[in-house]
């Protein structure tokens, strides 16, 4: 039997946070000024654009990936963005995938912790962990580490919605 995959969003207060699969495809998440875990209703919590210390950005999006039912070995995990925003002027995506085991409060203000530009093609190598390694692996259900994800609105931001951007997360299994 095959691992099933699933992106898991976690979101909320770290004392009490609310998390939740999302499941494999589609519009999973979207970036916008309140932390929550469904897609609808951005354009109510629009980033407003800045190019001000601490202005300009989304909530951070804590995402991982989930594997449930029968499989021997879940490595390798390698995660990108492969289809990028259009237009994309003005729109800087900041991540981190490598030792994140816990999950802290999401914050609006420039992120500590997403500080390295989102890879735009495939890295080739594990660029998630699992257990706080990128040579680690999952032997049965479990998770990755977080993915944390935030993005930034300059001022020379086309006004309105952007086209979705597309990730793309790959993995070994056997």
């Amino acid at each position: 039997m095959a691992a099933t995959f699933n992106w898991s969003k976690t979101c909320g207060d770290s004392g009490s946070p609310t998390i939740g699969d999302l499941g494999a495809s589609g519009n999973l998440f979207n970036f916008m000024d309140e932390d929550t875990n469904t897609a609808s209703d951005y354009s109510t919590h629009p980033i407003v654009a800045s190019d001000t210390t601490d202005y300009g950005n989304s909530y951070e999006i804590w995402i991982r990936a989930h594997f449930t039912d029968s499989f021997n070995k879940i490595d390798n995990i390698q995660f990108w963005q492969s289809t990028a925003f259009s237009p994309a002027t003005g729109l800087t995506l900041k991540y981190k995938a490598n030792n994140v085991g816990s999950y802290v409060t999401p914050v609006k203000t420039d992120s500590t912790i997403a500080t390295v530009t989102m890879p735009t093609a495939d890295p080739g190598t594990a660029n998630v962990s699992i257990g706080g390694s990128l040579s680690g692996y999952l032997s049965s259900a479990g998770y990755s580490d977080y993915i944390v994800i935030q993005l930034h609105c300059g001022t020379t931001c086309a006004a309105g919605d952007t086209s979705a951007a597309v990730f793309t997360i790959q993995y070994d299994e056997s």
